[in-house]
């Protein structure tokens, strides 16, 4: 009975007006997006990364070349650069709203002819756009990617397939035909749940195979095992979404008692979910700026506030102390210890500068998650490798490499017998060279497993609301009137 339910809804789905203008505009949005992407900014982001990447790792080979205090005070290179993501043309996210670098420069200045070398801060803003990106940037989408396709046209199309699955049937008269024949009620409510997603998945995966067609043609790309993974993630996802707005759809019907109300329902629904609900994040956002570090912020390194305790101690050493007088340990580690305390103070306002911005744009994703748009929306990124959950691992990965690094120079310095081995002071570390060759490289780890990590909230979101939207429809069907 299940299977002869299911057949005649998706017959009467496919032969449906419904059907044909679903497939139209999803299959044509879908061939918009790859000629956006093929014709877009991917393949200039990507020679722009790979010619950054080449230039940082001659920056390295000329550190190694003057010495192993160079490689511990500059960390090497002067900067991390973030790999574009071969799938932003699925989930663009906020991906132009975040730097894709971050900043690992030490300083160095000059006191009676005596020269410092001030040791690096891992720096979290992009030195080119020193303003930090307003929260509310991090929350717009505007391209039409498949989260716009998939999240705005098909959630609507899921509503359109189902708003009239009860309701049209009360008004034909049919609806009572069909439970004469002692059908369970959750039969029929499950032949038309599954009728509806029966159709939506064929249009769905049209879509994207005409998309990933013209992606493969047209472009350089080469998509591997682990992209293709994360594709088949995207789609699982896409389909969870789906059925939550089936079995809105669903519900809305039941309640309704005319097919006009249920359009009513289903389109108010669509509205406040799809585009109000997911907009109010992006509206409390935007009165988020990070006004505790506006007025300090300043063209160049680092921040205005240099008149601490420790920046007047670190200054009256420079100030006194000569060539000579750094030939001796105490005044080395003298100088090491100031250093440290001046180290620690802007790394500190650092990690409070990236933990209060991304706090705040992460408090209203919070919000914007209570609809199943948001859910996916942020799955979506996460799988892709675009948005906030990509930034924030790759700063994670960036902070751990310069730490490891730091940590395997100060190794070889043990290794020179000549060293004093006083760490942050260019004096007190190893003169020797290193080979570049053997220099570690930052590698961002990309793999599906580590952005399915980023995802899994999202996801458990969306099967949630996709549970609870079916059981909404399954205990309203129970109680409802027939007639």
């Amino acid at each position: 009975m299940l299977t002869a339910i299911v057949k005649r809804e998706l017959i009467d789905h496919l032969l449906s007006l419904r059907f044909g203008l679903a497939l139209v505009l999803t299959v044509g949005l879908m061939v918009l997006n790859a000629l956006s992407f093929v014709g877009g900014s991917y393949e200039f982001r990507r020679d722009h990364y790979l010619q950054q990447v080449q230039a940082q790792q001659e920056v390295g080979r000329n550190n190694a070349q003057r010495g192993l205090w160079k490689l511990i005070l500059h960390s090497g290179q002067t900067y991390l650069y973030k790999k574009p993501s071969p799938l932003m043309f699925c989930a663009t996210g906020a991906n132009d709203a975040l730097p894709e670098r971050l900043w690992t420069q030490g300083g160095e200045d000059s006191y009676n002819s005596v020269r410092f070398y001030n040791p690096f801060v891992l720096i979290y803003w992009d030195i080119i756009d020193i303003w930090a990106p307003k929260a509310s940037q991090l929350l717009e989408t505007q391209a039409v990617d498949w989260v716009f396709i998939i999240g705005g046209l098909l959630s609507l199309m899921a509503l359109l397939f189902t708003f009239d699955a009860f309701s049209g049937e009360k008004e034909r008269g049919t609806l009572k035909l069909v439970m004469a024949q002692s059908l369970p009620r959750h039969t029929l409510l499950l032949g038309k749940f599954l009728g509806a997603m029966l159709t939506l998945a064929p249009v769905l995966s049209l879509a994207i195979v005409v998309n990933l067609l013209i992606v493969l043609a047209l472009s350089q790309m080469n998509l591997g095992l682990v992209e293709a993974g994360r594709i088949v993630g995207m789609v699982g996802l896409s389909l969870l979404y789906l059925a939550c707005f089936v079995g809105l759809g669903l519900w809305v019907s039941i309640w309704s008692s005319t097919t006009r109300s249920s359009l009513v329902g289903v389109l108010l629904l669509w509205t406040c979910g799809v585009l109000l609900w997911p907009a109010t994040g992006g509206a409390l956002a935007a009165r988020v700026l990070v006004s505790e570090f506006e007025e300090e912020l300043v063209l160049g390194w680092g921040f205005a506030n240099n008149n601490t305790p420790a920046h007047q101690k670190l200054n009256e050493l420079k100030r006194t102390l000569r060539n000579r007088d750094l030939r001796k340990p105490e005044n080395v580690r003298q100088l090491a210890d100031a250093q440290r305390a001046v180290r620690q103070f802007h790394q500190d306002r650092e990690d409070r500068f990236l933990a209060y911005s991304l706090g705040e744009v992460e408090n209203a994703r919070h919000i914007v998650r209570l609809s199943p748009t948001g859910c996916f929306q942020y799955g979506m990124e996460a799988l892709a490798g675009t948005g906030l959950a990509r930034h924030k691992s790759f700063v994670a990965q960036a902070r751990t490499f310069v730490q490891q690094f730091e940590q395997t120079m100060l190794n070889r310095d043990r290794d020179d017998p000549k060293s004093m081995h006083i760490h942050l002071v260019a004096q007190g570390l190893s003169r020797q060279k290193i080979d570049p060759d053997t220099l570690p490289i930052f590698t961002e780890n990309l793999s599906a497993t580590t952005l399915l990590r980023h995802a899994i909230v999202d996801v458990i979101g969306l099967f949630f609301f996709a549970l609870l939207t079916y059981m909404l429809a399954y205990r309203s069907w129970l109680r409802a009137s027939i007639v």
